[in-house]
Parts: structure tokens; C-alpha cells; sequence
């Protein structure tokens, strides 16, 4: 019987053998990331994330950290409360950060990665009270926090620093309060997205809604708010606010609000009645749109505005000096002026009001220029009222004694202002009586002349004179009466 033939034994297959040994190294890897994986996962879930978060947050923004329990659903992390309350030389005396909801993106070169956070309302106040400063031995010391020691092995694969892409604000608020513990700066109800870049400590804030209250001003309503905040200073972009409901303001600039902040800001008014500007009886005497640019600087609650500031449809009524005009000249239409030029320079720095370089024109009847000064309700200017050739020519002796400058096609007379804001006096008016008057008084008998001159104001020397206040059109009015026969007629 034939034998059979002897297998051959294989020998050593060293492919195969370095296959299997990357195959192994290979699972040995993967499970290694799961584990470290898995390890990093159950650290961003304990206290030791918490304590970084603490840490790295107190450094950034040298204030004190309070921040609720984290609490952890899929790969969003969620806190009631984050608080930062400001150490000397922080930018912000408080941080109040309600309802925080973070979406994370895992850790990623050394980067806790964040694409998306929300909060439900911001509340960040700008003001002296700061916080003690800790001692070293208070500060947190991630190696001796509570729990189990972290490898030295899975140190290198934890987040040193955080990356946010974007936050979202429910509802803000931003007050500055100065060292009378009085709100001077108040932005309340805005909502928006905040884009933080801790490399260059700027913050981008884009916001809508809400409403902004200064000192002594009517509350605005924010359309549309650009800004960058770095530290203490707040740079404005771009501003749309709506004011006294159809007005309109833009805003551009720099707000500070560290020790020696200020506001340097250029605004553009647009769409405001002038009954919004305006108090007392000028709010029935005038009407118009305002607009143009102010610029306000200073600090809080010592601003200071000037500018220049146009009126479209402008239109004056039941102003005295031209109510008078109106009634000796028979010119209706200086009863109610329609005024197709209006407008005027003006600075406002405390209770003083400044307006310069004051224009206004009624085509074909009456120009006004001069410079106002209101304190308080104190009332002082100077003007220069003009007219043009012929308008008076019914008030005797107007042209001749009164207007008596003729340049650019007008006939010019001084006027004074005097009095209070909701009572100004004029002396222009005074003058028209007493040279209509003069002029009537020459031409009459002497015996009539004795009986006028009872109805006349007297000097202290006996001597007939015109007081330059508007209570002369009072103290005129039975002259007037007396002499209305003599008064031109048209």
C-alpha cells in the first residue's frame, strides 16, 4: 500500500504578522479614544469642568464667579445663573447672566468648542461698586478641587480656553450708575446676538427692541443697535432709535465707561414735531419737523448738545409782535407765517441754551436773524427783524423811524428779547406804537395834542417815552383807540 505523502509545515509569514499587530495597535487606539473619550465627557460632567469654567472666567474678566449647578442632556449643557461681580479694574461693577443653555461642539485643539449659547436675559451694570479682590489661597486650584485627580495622560486632551461662535439675548439690560447711586444710562427689553472673540477681548453686539432712558429725556425705542464692547469702552457702529413716536435719530460714536468715560456721540434727528421740543404756550405758536445733526459729549448727567437744526413746515401764529404787524399793516397772513426757511445753531450745557445763527424767512412778507440765550426759563436775545418795502406802509412813521436799514431786499429793525420762555417780551413792538404816535402827533391840533399826551407813559422826568417791553401794546391801547381815525387805510 502506498504511503501517503508528508505535508510540508508553512513557515513564518511576517505580512501577515504586521497586519495583525497594526490591526491590534489599531483597535488598542480606538479604545483608547473611547476611553479618553469617555473620560473627557465624564470630566465636562463633573465638578472639574465647573471649577475651569470658574477659573478661566474669573481670570478673564477679574471679578468674582458665581455660577449655579451644570447641569448636562445630550451634547447641551445647561445653568440657572451665571454671575460675575467685578473686582477693582474690571470693566462692569455686575454680570447677571438668567436661564444660560450652551450647545456644545466638543473639545478641539485645546479648545472647548461652542457653536451656539443662549440666554434668557443679560443684566450688566456699569458703576463704582466693585467687589474685594481674593487672596491668592482663595483662588480656585484645579489640581486640589474635589474628586479624583486628573491623569497626567488625559490632561492633554482637556480645554484650556473656550471659542464661542455666537450668543443669544432674550432680553438685555444695561445701566450705568453714577457715584450718587442714580441711573444715568438705561437700556432695557433689547434682544439680540453677541459675538465674543476672548483673543481680542471685543465683543460684537448686534440688538433689536428695548427702549433706552437718560436723565431729563424722553424714552427712545430701539429699531437697530451695532456695537463693539471692549473692557470699558463701548464703540457704536451703527444706531436707528424712533423717538416721540414718528421721529426718527441715528446714532455713531464712543461711549466710555470707565473713571473718566464720556460720551462722544454723533446723532441725526429726523421726523420730530417741534410740539415735542417745545414747552408752554410756543407749543401752540409753533409747528414744523425737525431735523439735523447734534452731537452730544461729556460725561453722564453733564452732557453737553449742540448743533444745527433745520424746521421743514415750519409756521408761526399768535405771535405778539406780528399779531400787531398783522392788525395796522391789514396783512392777514402775518397772523399765521409759513416760513420757507427755519432753522438755527444751538448748544445746551446745563440749563443754558444757546441758539445762534437763528433764521426765519417768510418769502415776500418777513425775515428774522439774531442770537437766544435761555436760562432756565429766563429769556435774553438779540435780533434783527426785517420786512419788506411796503409791508408797513400802513403803520405810520414804521419805515421812516424803525426800519430804517435796507439790505438785502429787506427794511431792517433791532429787536430785543427779554422775559421767560413761556412769557417772552419784545420791544419792537413798543417802538411801532410810539413812531405811529410820533408821526400822528405832528399833524394834530394842539388842543387834541394835550389830551393825547394823557394816554402816553411818562418818564420819571416828566418827559413822554416808550417803555421797550410788550406791556406797552397795553398801556398804548386807548392811544391806539383814539387814533385809529388817523391811521392809514389801505
Amino acid at each position: 500500500m502506498p504511503r501517503k505523502p508528508k505535508r510540508q509545515s508553512k513557515g513564518f509569514n511576517p505580512l501577515k504578522a504586521v497586519v495583525i499587530a497594526c490591526l491590534s495597535l489599531l483597535l488598542l487606539m480606538v479604545v483608547a479614544l473611547l476611553i479618553a473619550k469617555s473620560s473627557v465627557d465624564n470630566w465636562l460632567r463633573g465638578e472639574g469642568f465647573r471649577d475651569l469654567v470658574i477659573n478661566k472666567a474669573s481670570a478673564a474678566m477679574s471679578s468674582r464667579i458665581l455660577l449655579s449647578e451644570m447641569k448636562w442632556q445630550g451634547s447641551e449643557v445647561y445653568a440657572d445663573q451665571f454671575q460675575a461681580i467685578g473686582y477693582e479694574g474690571a470693566p462692569f461693577a455686575e454680570l447677571n447672566l438668567d436661564g444660560v443653555r450652551v450647545k456644545t461642539g466638543g473639545v478641539k485643539a485645546g479648545a472647548f468648542r461652542v457653536p451656539a449659547a443662549y440666554v434668557n436675559r443679560l443684566d450688566l451694570e456699569f458703576s463704582e461698586r466693585r467687589a474685594k479682590a481674593p487672596r491668592e489661597s482663595e483662588v480656585i486650584n484645579l489640581e486640589a478641587s474635589d474628586g479624583p485627580a486628573v491623569p497626567d495622560w488625559l490632561k492633554r486632551f482637556l480645554p484650556n480656553r473656550a471659542e464661542v461662535d455666537e450668543i443669544s439675548v432674550g432680553s438685555t439690560q444695561i445701566s450705568v450708575i453714577d457715584s450718587a447711586d442714580e441711573s444715568v444710562f438705561l437700556l432695557k427689553g433689547a434682544s439680540g446676538t453677541i459675538t465674543p472673540d476672548f483673543t481680542t477681548q471685543i465683543w460684537e453686539i448686534g440688538m433689536k427692541g428695548g427702549t433706552v432712558q437718560v436723565p431729563n429725556q424722553e424714552e427712545v425705542v430701539i429699531r437697530e443697535l451695532a456695537m463693539r464692547w471692549k473692557r470699558s469702552d463701548l464703540f457704536i457702529d451703527r444706531c436707528a432709535l424712533s423717538v416721540f413716536g414718528d421721529g426718527s435719530v441715528t446714532a455713531a460714536g464712543e461711549i466710555g465707561f470707565g473713571e473718566d468715560g464720556v460720551f462722544d456721540l454723533d446723532l441725526d434727528l429726523a421726523s420730530i414735531d417741534v410740539d415735542d421740543l417745545v414747552e408752554g404756550e410756543w407749543s401752540e405758536r409753533l409747528d414744523g419737523i425737525v431735523e439735523g445733526p447734534v452731537k452730544v459729549t461729556g460725561k453722564p448727567g453733564a452732557f453737553i448738545y449742540e448743533g444745527e437744526l433745520r424746521v421743514k413746515e415750519a409756521a408761526a401764529k399768535s405771535i405778539p409782535v406780528l399779531a400787531l404787524i398783522a392788525e395796522y399793516t391789514r396783512n392777514e397772513q402775518f397772523k399765521q407765517l409759513v416760513f420757507s426757511e427755519a432753522k438755527t445753531g444751538f448748544k445746551r450745557e446745563g440749563e443754558v441754551v444757546e441758539l445762534n445763527d437763528l433764521v426765519l424767512q417768510s418769502d415776500g412778507l418777513v425775515r428774522v436773524e439774531g442770537d437766544i440765550t435761555i436760562l432756565g426759563e429766563s429769556l435774553e436775545g438779540i435780533c434783527r427783524v426785517g420786512v419788506t418795502p411796503g409791508t408797513l406802509r400802513w403803520i405810520p412813521g414804521a419805515e421812516r423811524q424803525v426800519f430804517t436799514e435796507s439790505k438785502d431786499g429787506f427794511l431792517w429793525a433791532p429787536m430785543n428779547l427779554t422775559g421767560t420762555v413761556s412769557e417772552p417780551r419784545e420791544d419792537l413792538s413798543g417802538r411801532l406804537i410810539a413812531a405811529a404816535g410820533e408821526e400822528i402827533l405832528k399833524g394834530l391840533p394842539e388842543g387834541v395834542l394835550k389830551e393825547v399826551y394823557k394816554f402816553l407813559p411818562t418818564s420819571p422826568g416828566g418827559e413822554s417815552t416808550a417803555p421797550d417791553t410788550s406791556d406797552l401794546i397795553e398801556q398804548a391801547k386807548p392811544l391806539l383807540d383814539m387814533l385809529s381815525p388817523f391811521l392809514k387805510r389801505p
